[in-house]
């Protein structure tokens, strides 16, 4: 199970360990995408970002569960 992170007294949960690891590999895939031009090919690209935060989010939570 993972533990929880003390930053600066405040103790950070998993899901926001997450959430935190999860923003800059958002930004830079992000990025990838926009420069291949695979953003311009969705529907919604707000909901497409969304939808892959949500997806790279996921996917650390079941790694940090994984490897503890």
């Amino acid at each position: 199970m993972p533990v929880d992170f003390e930053l600066g007294g405040v103790y950070l949960p998993p899901i926001a360990q997450a959430l935190l690891l999860a923003l800059p590999l958002f930004v830079v895939l992000d990025a990838l995408l926009r420069r291949t031009g695979v953003l311009a090919a969705a529907w919604h690209p707000a909901l497409f970002q969304g939808a892959l935060y949500a997806a790279i989010c996921a996917a650390l939570v079941l790694f940090m569960g994984a490897t503890l």
